[in-house]
């Protein structure tokens, strides 16, 4: 992934699957006049998260369906081939790629692998695309330190949405990778 400088790690902590979808909808309303093309890898099924918090907000009925349109279902994430496929349909004619993925520290970790494994095979077919990964961890569930979670991301997205994480957190000095 190396050679694709247009990518950008934002992780995000959760404490439920309702905080979860509070935060991302308003992010990927803002974006969808982006000419985005979003997918998800989700271990939960966050449906019916989504139809709740539809009914509470204020969109137009387009907006309304550009979400419901995403895949919220819970996604088989245990083979590469899987995950290949719903990537290859997600780089078709888009000029920027979202990619949403939920679940404990362990799935999170080998759909990311994944998806570098994938960049890494297309990257000519990707070019200059600009590409999010949104990596969302729930407070609970994960076992690694923080530290090491906000050293893998540039960025945080909370309710107020996206920050750099040396913004966010005061005090917090990147480790630089060793390659």
């Amino acid at each position: 992934m190396k050679e694709i400088l247009n990518i950008r790690k934002v992780c995000n902590f959760y404490v439920s699957t309702t905080h979860l979808t509070t935060m991302m909808i308003p992010f990927i309303h803002k974006k969808m006049n982006m000419d985005i093309n979003i997918s998800t890898f989700l271990q939960y099924n966050l449906n019916e998260n989504i139809e709740i918090l539809l009914s509470k907000l204020i969109l137009n009925d387009n907006s309304r369906e550009e979400i419901r349109s995403i895949n919220w279902n819970s996604t088989n994430m245990y083979k590469y081939s899987n995950i290949e496929k719903v990537l290859k349909e997600t780089i078709k004619n888009a000029k920027q790629i979202m990619i949403i993925v939920v679940g404990d520290e362990k799935r999170i970790d080998f759909v990311n692998q994944c998806i570098e494994r994938f960049f890494d095979k297309n990257s000519k077919k990707i070019g200059n695309k600009k590409i999010t990964i949104i990596n969302c961890y729930e407070v609970s569930q994960f076992n690694n330190d923080m530290l090491e979670i906000l050293n893998n991301h540039q960025y945080i997205l909370n309710t107020s949405g996206e920050h750099l994480i040396e913004e966010y957190f005061n005090g917090y000095e990147r480790k630089q990778a060793i390659d």
